[in-house]
């Protein structure tokens, strides 16, 4: 069958040939838009590395000289560092939060971000240190977005029993020590730099959005409270971030409620509590750049599958119809009606997979001059199998489409009438 019909896909060349170059014009253009489609939703799934459920950002904030209630400096008997420690203890301890911590542009979902240079301390002198996100925060940060090691243990835990005062991501430790453990490593600001530190613990890899692929970084410890009040005299308290993990059951609609029963343990001294946010408000406000362009371009395919699926099941329809005669005449010589739909169908996908060659032969060109993304998902066989041979299977569905319901018609016609039209 497939040599007779290949005899006949030749014959009819002049007409076939414009079929042709519909097909390989739509199976370029559908691979393209599925590619970048598929790259969105892998990027969009995997995880993140953080959890911010139930997390919500306390905006600090100072009393102006001008406004009742100010202390001023002289009657203060307390830093604004320990202020603020105080301040975090005191949400800390309400039975509705489950825990509370300060960092240091460590805020997920946010602009406010931080870079130093760091590297290994083995290192050669003559070797310049890459530029990381820098992140500062305190143990209680990681039980409060949950973070875990490669294993899935919690972080805090570990952190808390190993000494040293960097937690770098898995990201990172593969590019230092290229698979070996990077936990109880010495790394320096500089490879100039006399001073070094310990690793402490190895985080799963963070990413920063659910549309970036994460980057090697690291969070430098605040291991106790002079700590925080050295970097506070310098970030200035307000520019501090402070978050809480409420516990299950709290909903965001009662944290108005909270803040009212919390009212006077919201101040201390000068510094006082401004406002509170969910992250997944701030999350839905951060992405939705990125959601929009996501959603446009979901648009825009289906917009073009439906333009597609009338055009390819248009053409279709009408070549079946065309030859109804000669399907008449198959018919009248003894073919079933199986048989002639499966003739026309095996036929339309022949066309098809003539296309398939010059296509990957268009995919190779693509992806010399490096066009597909393949910074945040690499291209393999899983991610060509499912956007080639996606898109070919959704075509060879719509010329199944177009061959069947005419050629269903036409298989009921009786063999003399079909003889009419030829």
């Amino acid at each position: 069958m497939i040599k007779h019909i290949l005899k006949i896909i030749w014959n009819q060349r002049r007409s076939n040939v414009w079929i042709f170059m519909e097909l390989l014009l739509v199976v370029a253009i559908f691979w393209v838009m599925m590619d970048s489609l598929f790259v969105d939703i892998c990027t969009y799934k995997a995880p993140l590395g953080f959890d911010i459920t139930n997390v919500y950002k306390v905006n600090i904030g100072k009393i102006s000289p001008d406004v009742p209630g100010y202390v001023p400096d002289e009657l203060r008997q307390s830093s604004e560092g320990v202020d603020l420690i105080r301040l975090v203890d005191n949400l800390r301890q309400s039975p509705k939060v489950e825990e509370a911590s300060l960092a240091y542009a460590s805020c997920p979902y946010s602009w406010n971000t931080s870079w130093s240079s760091l590297i290994q301390a083995e290192a050669d002198t003559t070797q310049k240190a890459n530029t990381y996100q820098r992140f500062i925060a305190q143990p209680s940060y990681f039980d409060v977005f949950r973070f875990t090691d490669q294993e899935g243990n919690p972080l805090r835990p570990i952190i808390e029993q190993r000494s040293g005062n960097l937690v770098i991501t898995a990201d990172m430790e593969r590019n230092f020590w290229n698979g070996q453990s990077g936990a109880g490593r010495q790394v320096k600001w500089s490879s100039t730099s006399a001073e070094s530190m310990t690793v402490t613990a190895v985080s799963t890899p963070i990413r920063r959005t659910e549309f970036d692929k994460s980057e090697p970084c690291f969070y430098l410890l605040w291991r106790s409270d002079q700590d925080i009040v050295e970097d506070v005299e310098w970030a200035q308290a307000q520019n501090i971030e402070c978050f809480i993990r409420m516990k299950n059951g709290f909903r965001a609609e009662d944290m108005e409620a909270f803040l009212q029963q919390m009212s006077d343990r919201l101040t201390v001294n000068n510094l006082y509590v401004s406002s509170v946010k969910p992250l997944q408000e701030m999350r839905a406000s951060f992405l939705k750049p990125r959601t929009d362009n996501l959603t446009k371009k979901s648009v825009l395919i289906g917009f073009m599958l439906v333009n597609v699926f009338f055009g390819i099941v248009g053409t279709f329809w009408l070549r079946t119809q065309y030859r109804r005669g000669e399907l008449g005449l198959r018919a009248a010589l003894g073919a079933s009606r199986s048989k002639l739909k499966q003739f026309m169908n095996v036929e339309g996908l022949c066309l098809l997979s003539f296309t398939v060659p010059l296509v990957l032969i268009f995919i190779v060109n693509m992806l010399y001059f490096d066009m597909p993304d393949t910074y945040r998902q690499p291209y393999s066989l899983w991610r060509f199998l499912m956007t080639f041979g996606g898109t070919c299977l959704l075509l060879a569905g719509m010329i199944w489409v177009g061959i069947w319901f005419p050629a269903q018609k036409i298989a009921k016609i009786d063999p003399a009438e079909s003889l009419h039209y030829e």
